[in-house]
């Protein structure tokens, strides 16, 4: 298996992720709304701009998935939908298609686990896949994130709702109430 690093966005990496979204139009628009026939660089400049400007608010953590062996973009990662309340946020991610069956994917989430739980203090990172997406639940498994069940009509990916798998990383030093279940 490859070695996979993650790194958050800069904005010199604009031409590299459009290059990296374009190569996976086909794999990725199936699960991911953002992927529309009409992706285009601009779109890729919006994108790199967002992740650059959350990260330094600290509303999102979004992060190139990176080979460490070249140096190249195989993929993006992050952790969204932070509350801060609640200590929960989503964590999600792709990879290019040239990437896929590495490792990537996997090495990412388990680095993003230990940033948000490490880093930024939360209890519970949820990973949400979309039933039918058959590789990134195999990615979710394959970390150890808990299966809590099937979530109807949980993901919107363009127009369409889908129900969803529901995995979870639950943070073993959160201080939990005398009545939860472990």
């Amino acid at each position: 298996m490859s070695t996979f690093t993650i790194r958050p966005y800069r904005l010199e990496d604009i031409d590299a992720v459009y290059a990296a979204a374009d190569e996976s139009r086909e794999h990725v628009a199936k699960w991911m709304g953002w992927m529309t026939p009409e992706y285009s660089r601009e779109d890729a400049v919006k994108w790199v701009e967002h992740a650059v400007a959350s990260w330094e608010r600290g509303t999102e953590y979004e992060y190139l998935i990176i080979d460490a062996a070249d140096g190249s973009i195989a993929g993006s990662c992050g952790l969204n939908h932070l509350n801060r309340v609640d200590g929960v946020c989503n964590l999600g991610y792709w990879v290019r298609k040239s990437q896929l069956g590495r490792g990537a994917a996997r090495q990412a989430a388990l680095l993003l686990r230990d940033f948000g739980f490490g880093t930024v203090g939360l209890n519970r990172l949820e990973i949400v896949v979309a039933v039918g997406n058959p590789f990134s639940r195999k990615v979710a498994e394959s970390t150890g994130a808990v299966y809590e069940g099937i979530l109807r009509l949980r993901l919107m990916v363009g127009e369409i709702s889908h129900d969803s798998h529901l995995f979870a990383f639950l943070n073993p030093a959160a201080k939990v109430a005398e009545l939860c279940l472990r």
